[in-house]
């Protein structure tokens, strides 16, 4: 292998490794379904991620930022917004109303280099009663590289 063949590999290799550790930088959500469902995204965006959930299955939704960042889970019918407010990164996509579903602190850590360092899981069971193309929408509130943010909203429909 010729040294300039050998500096380009490097270079580009040191610029892929520099990107993944700082491309996602968070807040992120992610929704996995012990019906094998899941989805996640780490980049903040005004367009929702889509699931699908089973009447009496467990769910795990896990907010991802700083470590040791504060997190708001938030809980609405529908995610069809986008309201920037000011001192908040990304929007709100969350219809109204709105209800807190969980309040904490992003303890655990992840190794994993594309995604924020620190995260925390809400676990539930989705209730059996529910009925088939029942909607909700979940969206948090946590700081990734420093800057407060919202997260992407992820819309589970029951199937």
């Amino acid at each position: 292998m010729s040294k300039h063949v050998a500096a380009i590999t490097l270079a580009a290799t040191l610029a892929l490794l520099s990107t993944a550790t700082a491309q996602f930088a968070g807040p992120g959500l992610s929704w996995l379904g012990t019906s094998g469902t899941g989805v996640r995204g780490f980049v903040p965006s005004c367009t929702g991620l889509a699931v699908a959930a089973v009447r009496g299955e467990g769910i795990t939704v896990t907010v991802w930022g700083d470590v040791q960042a504060p997190f708001v889970l938030l809980l609405a019918p529908s995610a069809t917004q986008c309201i920037p407010l000011p001192g908040l990164g990304n929007a709100l996509m969350l219809d109204f109303p709105i209800a807190t579903f969980a309040v904490g602190v992003l303890t655990r850590t992840t190794p994993c280099l594309s995604c924020p360092p620190g995260y925390e899981d809400t676990r539930f069971a989705i209730p059996p009663t529910l009925p088939p193309g029942f909607t909700a929408s979940f969206q948090a509130v946590s700081s990734g590289a420093g800057r407060p943010s919202f997260t992407v909203a992820i819309t589970a429909t029951i199937r």
